[in-house]
């Protein structure tokens, strides 16, 4: 099996004609040849994603986030993402990532996520590509909805801002770092379900009476490598296929 033939199953479902104009979504490592033994689909590509792939005699990884988002202008080897850069070009090993294509496309990481949370009824949202909202089932507390989007998400805690006794039915939802989006949503919605709430935008959402549920940029995004092997599995039976157990949350609590 080729990089271009697995590419190109991907990019049917998720076109790099996609992406946010600021993106880097495609090819951020070529291999020094074409052939593959394995792919390892992860969220995130640090050292201990290179380090997963080649104790999996895996020689391509496809991340959701890119390694690589602006031009290199000088390469530290101890310091990321040039060290990752170093380790992957040493083992052959290629790096192709699906960012904001797999957030916009149907289907893909915010679609997966209404699917995760059961909403009906769901609409994409002109000017606003990557933005859902539907309808739970049925209208309950925040702090109900709240509860509801841990156990989905299987996330332990969340930051949110809101009356705790305000009904909620239609969510709006967007992946990753889309929470200064509030500022641009013209629909009626009673939740914004997101990731990477900053200060003045929660302090925004308190002050005008936004419900908004920070369920962080990994536990939002952690999905995209699940959606990637469920089309993989599915459409190339003979691609060994691993899930990296390294993503983790880069920050810890206290």
């Amino acid at each position: 099996m080729t990089v271009d033939e697995v590419i190109d199953v991907l990019e049917a479902y998720f076109p790099l004609s996609l992406q946010e104009g600021w993106d880097n979504s495609g090819l951020q490592i070529s291999k020094q040849d074409n052939i593959i033994k394995g792919v390892l689909l992860s969220l995130d590509v640090g050292m201990k994603t290179i380090k997963e792939a080649e104790n999996n005699n895996c020689d391509l990884v496809i991340a959701h986030h890119p390694l690589l988002f602006k031009s290199i202008k000088k390469i530290y080897s101890s310091v990321y993402p040039y060290n990752v850069l170093q380790e992957a070009i040493k083992n052959n090993i290629g790096v192709y990532a699906f960012h904001t294509n797999l957030d916009i496309a149907k289907d893909g990481l915010n679609d997966r996520l209404c699917r995760m949370l059961k909403l009906q009824d769901v609409n994409i949202i002109e000017n606003t590509p990557p933005l859902r909202i539907g309808e739970l089932e049925k209208a309950i507390p925040l702090n109900e909805a709240i509860e509801y989007i841990k156990n989905k998400l299987g996330v332990s805690r969340v930051k949110y801002t809101g009356y705790d006794k305000s009904i909620v039915k239609k969510i709006a939802v967007c992946s990753g770092s889309c929470a200064d989006m509030v500022y641009e949503i013209k629909e009626d919605f009673d939740l914004f379900l997101t990731g990477d709430l900053k200060h003045h935008t929660a302090f925004y959402a308190k002050e005008s009476g936004i419900n908004i549920v920070d369920a962080t940029h990994f536990y939002t995004e952690i999905c995209s490598k699940h959606i990637l092997a469920d089309i993989l599995s599915e459409k190339l039976k003979n691609v060994k296929i691993v899930i990296s157990k390294s993503d983790e949350l880069p920050w810890k609590y206290k």
